[in-house]
């Protein structure tokens, strides 16, 4: 492997060296400085994209004078092979012939060594520069509220990571060839001057093809631009569509609904059709202009520069030049049409880039979590404190909940902002007592997930106060609070990598094999892992699909023991199981809860029963908090209630 694809893999090995340098490789450092730019500037407007390309100005400099030397060689070849016609007509010593021809030769032989310096240094710029928009637009993905996610889809923003941003990729490594981009302007452009240089009288006949390719790339470029976006739009739903169709593939086959999702991406793609049918009439009507132009120029090129050689006006010898040119700008042109087409795709990828990060809400105290951070010193006017994040937060918040005072939600009022009309807690109170553990049961939609959320910090309440040990959590920094909560979910996510990965996943992916294994073990997992042909190798494919619930489960578990939170929050986790998992998983549950505060959210009451409080939620309050026993004494409680509606539902099966 060549010195220069080492230091491209080293460069991207690690995310960390890039964001915080400490080594000496000049492209990771120049990645990093680049990087730093978002500190000043918003991500993706003019001035940011500018300062990106000005960090790769040496590359550019390298690149253009490699790019005036090839358009001067390529500009030459026809002046020199009309000398040589010339030449061999006129009978002239041969020894001025073969001067001219090894200048001729030389040109062909540092040319194509020319274009080689040319293209890799304009690519190589522009892959430093596509990677530092990747790793931003990341970035500030990972920046966002949840909200966001709530109201864009996963398949929309992995589109901006790869459709989008690899549309302007492929138009950069798609014009750097010599008939296309830069190369193809300067080179249209050097064959007029050069035209007019030799013959004022023919260059304005060949020019026509350059003037006709000016006006209909006006007219094509505005012509284009709301078609573009249609079917940038139409393409963006297809994929969509199409992502929701295959993630849920037992779904749509157990309900049969293939044809459905079928006639759902038909209708995208036939927006997408019908987009594209008008920018291929676009684009016909345009080099249909452009081959007329074309011709028109070599006919008159051919009659009127016949007519100046016959009448002594013209030398032969510029004449066949003109037609090498006219050659040269016929190329030319046809490149440059094509360039400002892709340049045409390319800008709407990127607009829809732009305008979906720029209309986005970052969440200001992530800014310190991911450096070098987002924008909002220029949405805000200030820079937010930088508060360390992962490894590097402090223990603040996990000393507050082991301090004795417990968790404490007061008059907590909270709407989801994709639903802002509809209030999901009206005026919550509840104490969670520190070391205790406290179920929250109640009928779907009574804001039991909610309050998991609201003390995840995934939202914040609109009114109202969450305090840990008498302390607003807004006082705990992002990162403090993680460390002090973990979540299990009724279905736990794990990442596509192996088993140790996502249990490791729960210490910042730095624990020691010693330490994932004593975490599989309390969890009840260290059996059938070792079962496994890899062991804790073995990669559990997308969202842990190759693995069996339970064993999802228990992963999962393993991976809040590993994380040691005094604050635990299960939420439905064991609802999904069967009775020997749920047992198995139960019996990592009490290993895992003993000594720490922890509110569990069950919709089946026989779980809870042992809990030391149940609180029985109903439109979005607390209206019944009690030991099981307590609230079975109650005459028509609502806890009674349910256990009767349970009981009766348990009987009819």
């Amino acid at each position: 492997m060549r010195r220069w694809e080492k230091k491209c893999m080293r460069a991207f090995d690690s995310l960390d060296e890039i964001q915080n340098p400490i080594g000496t490789d000049p492209l990771v450092k120049d990645l990093a400085d680049a990087l730093q730019l978002t500190r000043r500037r918003a991500p993706f407007d003019n001035e940011y994209i500018l300062g990106l390309v000005w960090r790769e100005r040496r590359h550019l400099a390298v690149a253009g004078v490699t790019l005036l030397l090839c358009t001067a060689s390529n500009l030459a070849a026809p002046v020199l092979s009309g000398m040589l016609l010339e030449m061999l007509v006129s009978g002239q010593p041969m020894t001025k012939y073969a001067e001219v021809l090894a200048v001729l030769a030389t040109g062909y032989i540092l040319e194509p060594l020319l274009t080689k310096v040319y293209m890799f240094n304009m690519l190589s710029a522009g892959e430093k520069v596509l990677a530092t928009l990747r790793l931003e637009l990341f970035r500030t993905l990972l920046m966002q509220r949840l909200s966001f996610f709530d109201k864009h889809t996963t398949a929309q923003l992995t589109a901006l990571i790869s459709v989008e941003l690899d549309a302007v990729r492929s138009f950069i490594f798609n014009n750097v060839s010599r008939d296309r981009g830069l190369r193809a302007f300067l080179e249209a452009a050097g064959s007029v001057v050069v035209l007019f240089c030799l013959s004022w009288r023919l260059a304005p006949v060949c020019s026509i093809v350059v003037v006709a390719a000016g006006l209909a790339a006006a007219v094509y470029r505005r012509h284009t631009r709301d078609i573009e976006r249609r079917q940038g739009q139409a393409l963006s739903r297809m994929v969509t569509v199409a992502a929701q169709a295959l993630d849920n593939m037992r779904i749509v086959r157990s309900f049969a609904g293939e044809a459905l999702e079928r006639e759902r991406f038909q209708a995208h793609v036939g927006a997408s059709y019908r987009a594209g049918l008008a920018f291929a009439s676009a684009k016909a009507w345009f080099e249909s202009a452009n081959r007329f132009a074309i011709h028109a120029s070599l006919l008159a090129l051919y009659g009127w520069g016949g007519w100046l050689v016959s009448t002594g006006l013209m030398p032969v010898r510029v004449l066949v030049s003109g037609i090498g040119f006219t050659f040269s700008l016929l190329y030319a042109v046809q490149g440059s049409v094509n360039t400002l087409s892709e340049l045409r795709r390319a800008s709407g990828a990127f607009q829809r880039v732009r305008e979906l990060i720029q209309n986005s809400d970052p969440d200001p105290s992530m800014y310190g979590a991911l450096p070098p951070g987002a924008w909002w010193e220029v949405a805000n006017g200030e820079v937010p404190a930088v508060q360390p994040y992962g490894p590097s937060a402090g223990d603040k918040a996990v000393a507050a909940a082991r301090a004795g005072r417990g968790l404490e939600l007061r008059d907590v009022h909270f709407s989801y902002p994709a639903r802002p009309d509809v209030g999901v807690l009206q005026g919550l109170n509840l104490v969670l007592p520190h070391g205790c553990t406290t179920a929250l049961v109640g009928l779907s939609g009574a804001g039991k997930s909610t309050v998991a959320g609201l003390l995840s910090r995934f939202y914040e309440p609109q009114e109202g106060s969450i305090l840990l040990d008498g302390r607003p959590i807004s006082s705990f920094s992002r990162g403090e609070w993680a460390k002090a909560v973990s979540l299990v979910s009724q279905d736990p996510v794990l990442f596509s990598g192996t088993i140790a990965d996502n249990i490791a996943y729960g210490k910042f992916g730095m624990a020691s094999p010693e330490e994932i294994t004593a975490a599989a073990t309390a969890a009840n997992a260290h059996d059938f892992i070792m079962k496994l042909p890899d062991g804790y190798r073995t990669v559990v494919g997308e969202r842990g699909t190759l693995l069996s619930g339970g064993q999802r489960q228990r992963i999962a578990l393993a991976r809040a023991i590993i994380k040691d939170s005094p604050i635990i929050i299960l939420d439905e986790a064991t609802s999904a199981l069967d009775v020997l998992s749920e047992r198995l998983v139960q019996q990592a549950i009490n290993r895992l809860v003993k000594g720490r505060t922890v509110l569990v959210i069950a919709h089946r009451l026989a779980t809870v029963q042992a809990a030391d409080q149940i609180v029985v939620m109903r439109n979005g309050q607390a209206v019944e908090v009690g030991t099981h026993d307590d609230l079975i004494a109650r005459p028509s409680s609502h806890y009674t209630e349910l256990m009767s509606v349970q009981n009766l539902s348990m009987a009819s099966t």
